[in-house]
């Protein structure tokens, strides 16, 4: 699989791509690549990770080629759907974090014209990710959210142990729990998407 995470700095795409390479490779014993996009992630700038779960030469997901996105953000998510396939899947994040020129007013944010968008060039699925995470007991869990509902979507080639372990093997031990609580939210809610 060819997963291509999206967010802004500090949603835990790194993180979320740690998790579903080190899950792949316990499912499935391949050595999974990742590749990071950062930029100015520390302003609060675009992030975009790559995971590859299959034997390839490169990291990075050539455009038009990855299977899934999972965006943390709902801009981020139209900003990348030209990376997805054909007939691919787009889990989005309906939170809101305005980009500079909004923020200064110099454009607008039209939700509706971004879900379309999306909706249009994918097999789409719009989740409040923000509030499940709360729910588990921070925001920063959004990113296990949604990896959360892609696996109850069975759209990951991972198995659910093998996420467990990963998320115990990535985030130190005094969060395990809510992350694993908000990985279960995550599948709880992909129930309603279906």
């Amino acid at each position: 699989m060819d997963i291509l995470i999206s967010g802004v700095g500090g949603q835990g795409t790194i993180l979320a791509s740690k998790i579903l390479a080190s899950g792949a490779a316990l499912t499935s014993g391949v050595c999974a690549r990742t590749g990071e996009t950062i930029g100015m992630s520390q302003r609060g700038g675009c992030v975009v990770s790559h995971v590859r779960t299959e034997e390839v030469c490169s990291s990075y997901i050539p455009q038009g080629c990855a299977d899934l996105i999972l965006s943390f953000e709902l801009c981020e998510g139209a900003r990348n759907i030209p990376w997805l396939k054909k007939g691919g899947h787009a889990i989005v994040n309906t939170a809101q974090i305005n980009p500079i020129t909004v923020a200064l007013g110099a454009s607008t944010y039209d939700t509706q014209a971004i879900k379309d968008y999306i909706s249009e060039n994918s097999h789409a699925y719009f989740v409040d990710a923000n509030s499940i995470a709360l729910s588990c007991g921070s925001v920063k869990t959004v990113n296990v959210v949604l990896v959360g509902i892609a696996f109850g979507l069975s759209l990951l080639d991972v198995s659910k142990e093998s996420i467990i372990t990963a998320i115990n093997k990535n985030v130190k031990p005094r969060f395990f729990e809510m992350n694993t609580d908000a990985f279960e939210a995550g599948i709880k809610a992909s129930a309603s998407l279906k």
